[in-house]
């Protein structure tokens, strides 16, 4: 991927009309990833505990479950449908994660659960929904925590495929998608995030936490984007296996 000026992008637009301050000026921050050999894609948290049902607003989904997110997450829904048929028809590894159903006595993803207990122990909470259900091969893993790395079998299965390149969608943009993609970065994955297959129940946060992953830890693209480097990636493959 081509080096790309910071404020091209919605998210660094809205963010630069937030921030008084140059922040991210200059090209210390405009470094662009290098689109590996081996990609795989991890949906984060796509669970009804977090989307709620279609057509919900925001307050009628939290009345349901507290940490959904609401109209985002069906805005999102047609992007994360598509990043996951590009990444089947790649033959990329795709894992999804959802919440640990008892996971309560760990101590759970967000510390209000110390209080109210786990949402995940609710009926249906870990429920993937069926616009988005995993296609045959795709992983499943359950984590205790924020992060899809922490405490989980994901680096195993990782290396075990040989993945250079992890592409991350899902929920929410500032908890679980953030901390998964700063493990991505920490543990040396050529990491990129998914925009808009990306939600949050707060648009602020979604939109700060996306310009920040950008300038420090992944490249943040669009599902199109993704989609034509996904093509071009498949085409430099059978060039090279020619």
């Amino acid at each position: 991927m081509q080096e790309d000026k910071i404020g091209s992008r919605w998210w660094h637009d809205r963010f630069a009309e937030l921030e008084a301050s140059p922040a991210y000026d200059g090209g210390y921050w405009s470094m662009r990833s290098e689109f590996g050999e081996r990609p795989a894609l991890i949906v984060v948290d796509v669970v009804r505990s977090f989307t709620g049902a279609a057509g919900q607003t925001l307050a009628e989904a939290a009345a349901v479950y507290p940490t959904a997110c609401g109209p985002s997450a069906w805005e999102a829904m047609p992007a994360i449908a598509q990043t996951v048929r590009v990444a089947q028809d790649s033959g990329w590894p795709i894992v999804y994660t959802t919440g640990l159903q008892g996971g309560g006595p760990f101590g759970g993803t967000v510390k209000g659960e110390n209080l109210h207990g786990s949402v995940m122990d609710l009926p249906g909470a870990t429920d993937i929904p069926d616009e988005i259900a995993p296609p045959p091969g795709a992983v499943v893993i359950g984590k205790p925590k924020a992060s899809a790395f922490f405490d989980t079998p994901l680096v195993s299965f990782l290396v075990r495929n040989r993945v250079d390149t992890v592409i991350i969608l899902g929920t929410t943009t500032s908890g679980c998608v953030r901390a998964t993609v700063v493990d991505s970065f920490s543990h040396g994955y050529s990491t990129f995030v998914v925009a808009d297959g990306c939600f949050d129940r707060s648009a602020l946060s979604h939109t700060v936490h996306l310009a920040e992953m950008d300038v420090k830890y992944a490249d943040v693209i669009t599902a199109d984007e993704l989609a034509a480097s996904a093509l071009a990636h498949r085409s430099e493959m059978r060039r090279s296996h020619a």
